[in-house]
């Protein structure tokens, strides 16, 4: 069988929308041999070029192929194809080699040079995830949008990535995550709805001003009635409030103190 019938052969039992290069071919002739045969495909429209050295059968070329073959034909280290939107025709494979575009047909695949950290990011769905929100960049995001995109992982899964992802996205990512203060404190509302980093004066303040009992010696028990009563008389209420509020936290201080009392007493006869 002569050379060029022997890549017709191999050609046509490659799967639907593969890429191949001429070196694919070189144990069945020699390479000005194989370049003739292929250029002559080419010309007679049985394959088309995609690029210098690429070649696919002519019809729908698989874009994950055409990353794959400048992969092995170059050696660079490439990622997984990263649509540049839901529309688009247009994707991007992060690589180690130089940053280029490649057309086939309708499509561009644009290879872009990006770091090892990225480069290993882009290999797997949650480190696509994880790789949107490093480009986007630290000032360009919200508290909601990472944890909108991190919510349902575990902590094991979080800390996979801990030493690829830059320091201010794994932060960030932790205090997303982390549980509002008022469940932590276990708090009959949601006072921090709006803000999961709410500093404890504010989340006081919030609570002092709706004077929930119950909730109001969660406070105590978790901040310490002098905290708590340091914050009242910060931060004016209004004078029923007021009134509440300090009959409240006399109340709560004697509960406390007879319960120390009697934990002491319990110590001394142990």
């Amino acid at each position: 069988m002569s050379t060029s019938n022997k890549i017709r052969s191999r050609i046509a039992e490659l799967p639907k929308g593969v890429v191949f290069s001429s070196a694919d071919f070189l144990s069945v002739g020699t390479r000005a041999s194989v370049d003739q045969t292929l250029y002559r495909m080419v010309n007679a429209h049985e394959i088309v070029r995609i690029t210098r050295g690429l070649y696919g059968v002519t019809g729908d070329i698989d874009l994950n192929s055409i990353a794959l073959a400048v992969q092995k034909k170059t050696g660079e280290r490439i990622g997984s194809i990263v649509p540049k939107s839901s529309l688009s025709i247009s994707v991007v494979v992060p690589t180690s080699g130089q940053s280029r575009t490649v057309i086939s047909g309708d499509y561009q695949v644009e290879f872009r040079r990006m770091s090892p950290r990225k480069i290993k990011l882009s290999q797997t769905a949650k480190g696509l995830v994880l790789l949107d929100l490093w480009n986007r960049g630290e000032k360009h995001l919200n508290t909601i949008q990472i944890k909108n995109a991190t919510a349902d992982w575990s902590q094991e899964e979080i800390d996979r990535y801990a030493s690829i992802i830059p320091e201010w996205l794994r932060v960030a990512i932790s205090h997303s995550n982390e549980p509002r203060k008022s469940i932590k404190i276990g708090l009959s509302g949601a006072y921090d709805w709006s803000s999961t980093q709410i500093n404890d004066h504010a989340l006081i303040t919030k609570v002092l001003e709706k004077h929930k009992f119950e909730d109001v010696v969660r406070l105590c028990y978790y901040y310490g009635v002098a905290k708590v009563k340091r914050v009242f008389q910060q931060h004016p209420l209004d004078p029923m409030t007021t009134a509440s509020v300090a009959r409240m936290l006399k109340n709560i201080s004697k509960g406390f103190n007879s319960l120390s009392l009697v934990k002491g007493k319990v110590y001394a006869n142990a």
